[in-house]
């Protein structure tokens, strides 16, 4: 059986062919989704305390809107949205949870205990809503700020409560996620500073 060189050449024409074609079903125009990483503060790491450190409960919820992986941003006309392709770590409430902890321990003055361990009634409580966790865009739609927020109470054994309010604004002046993630991460640092002043 002889096979024309016509023959093979058509069909080595339509292997090509539906090989390209269906490498562009494996291809995206969008760009590769970004993970970002945010640190815990360390500004007041293994500062001098008397006594063992403090056994601390902490409890981290958002607002509706702030339970998301996606790095948020809020526009002048109040509509809450996402950079595209750019994610935190992890959901908000479990990423700040871990933040949280992790400063205060840093500081030498705290050690977590988890909620689900069935701490004791001497025990610490630290209780905070994240209210603000996003950056703020210009009516051209540009960043131009980072905000983050959160109230809360704390309370150790049968202590009077201590309210607390927390919050942090850093202005943003380039559009690349990069200086947009560091200005998060000097705010949440602002925001632990300022809650470690006044544990």
């Amino acid at each position: 059986m002889k096979i024309s060189k016509i023959h093979v050449v058509w069909c080595l024409l339509i292997l090509i062919v539906s090989l390209t074609g269906c490498s562009g079903l494996t291809r995206s125009d969008q760009p590769a989704t970004k993970t970002w990483w945010l640190e815990p503060y360390a500004g007041m790491a293994h500062e001098v305390s008397p006594g063992a450190p403090k056994l601390v409960e902490i409890s981290v919820t958002v607002v509706p809107g702030l339970d998301t992986d996606r790095i948020l941003t809020l526009s002048d006309d109040a509509q809450l949205n996402d950079f595209a392709a750019a994610r935190w770590a992890d959901n908000l409430p479990e990423l700040l949870e871990s933040l949280v902890g992790r400063s205060m321990e840093s500081s030498g003055r705290f050690e977590i205990v988890s909620i689900r361990a069935g701490g004791g009634p001497e025990n610490c409580d630290l209780q905070l809503e994240i209210r603000e966790f996003f950056a703020h865009l210009s009516p051209s739609g540009q960043a131009n700020g980072v905000r983050v927020a959160a109230d809360g109470r704390y309370q150790c054994g049968s202590n009077e409560p201590l309210a607390l309010h927390l919050s942090a604004s850093i202005p943003v002046y380039d559009d690349r996620m990069s200086v947009i993630v560091a200005a998060f991460q000097q705010a949440l640092d602002s925001v632990m500073k300022d809650l470690l002043g006044q544990l």
